[in-house]
């Protein structure tokens, strides 16, 4: 819009009032609000926010600002997705979540997911099914440790 030419001196500094604004914005944000945005975009992408590392890091940010697991539950809508990269990614940041969060099994267990990823395990996708079986097999498995034997680890 600066580039239209104002003329008018009031324009031009909420203009610039504007534009400071939304850059401190855009820097305030951290790596876990991009990943609600991400959430609240339908379309889950691999990439940094979808490492195992990174889900370590921030895992308790599932719990959600009134700790009822809103961002958990957001994600767990993904595997129903269409985009099979969406669903892929969803089954493993659930698959991290279950193995970095205390009690994690549980807590998927109780959202009733064990039986949505053992459908998927069927899905025309091979990632999909990869990414549920790796997901299953941390909610099913005592620790993460015949994974970590064949190098599987995440």
């Amino acid at each position: 819009m600066k580039t239209r030419g104002y003329t008018d001196p009031d324009i031009i500094d909420d203009l610039d009032f504007l534009e400071k604004r939304l850059q401190d914005i855009c820097n305030e944000m951290t790596s876990w609000d991009y990943y609600e945005n991400e959430l609240e975009s339908n379309k889950l992408k691999w990439g940094s926010l979808h490492t195992p590392k990174f889900l370590k890091e921030n895992v308790r940010c599932f719990e959600g600002r009134n700790l009822d697991f809103e961002v958990l539950k957001r994600l767990l809508v993904h595997i129903h997705s269409n985009d099979h990269e969406t669903c892929a990614v969803a089954c493993s940041d659930i698959g991290e979540f279950v193995r970095h969060y205390p009690n994690g099994k549980s807590i998927i267990t109780n959202f009733g997911v064990k039986d949505q990823l053992l459908d998927l395990i069927d899905h025309p996708s091979f990632d999909v099914q990869r990414e549920a079986l790796r997901c299953l097999s941390r909610i099913l498995l005592r620790n993460d440790s015949v994974m970590e034997m064949n190098g599987n680890s995440g």
